[in-house]
């Protein structure tokens, strides 16, 4: 039986991802699930591979402000396919606190040829443990 990880990556509220309302911008949750969803690649295919964004689908669930610094991204793989990947990803705050929730379908990219690649069946394998 496989037991699935889940993986979660620290990411940095910066200034400028504050708008005039006081809180982080809703556009601004799509650059912190992307540096999330980075350090996942890297981690669980030991590599940095080339991938478009094909579908976002994004729940803002709380306000997010800049006095914690600080949030967690969650990474959880929900279906792997020949060249994609579908992702439920959860931005957190440091109380734990939902702040949104999105499902992503990424495809692995050959940059050269300017299409998708498959993923390897070594590569399927490590991604489904998450």
């Amino acid at each position: 039986m496989l037991v699935s990880t889940v993986f979660e990556h620290q990411v940095s509220v910066r200034w400028r991802d504050v708008d005039g309302l006081g809180h982080v911008n809703h556009a601004v949750f799509l650059t912190y699930l992307e540096e999330g969803r980075d350090a996942f690649y890297v981690q669980a295919l030991g590599r940095d591979p080339h991938y478009v964004v094909a579908r976002v689908e994004i729940d803002m669930r709380a306000e997010v402000r800049c006095a914690g610094r600080q949030l967690r991204v969650r990474i959880e793989v929900e279906r792997v396919g020949a060249t994609s990947l579908t992702t439920r990803e959860t931005i957190l705050t440091p109380a734990g606190v939902t702040a949104a929730e999105a499902r992503v379908v990424t495809v692995l990219w050959d940059a050269g040829a300017r299409k998708p690649m498959a993923f390897a069946a070594g590569e399927r394998a490590r991604l489904a443990a998450y």
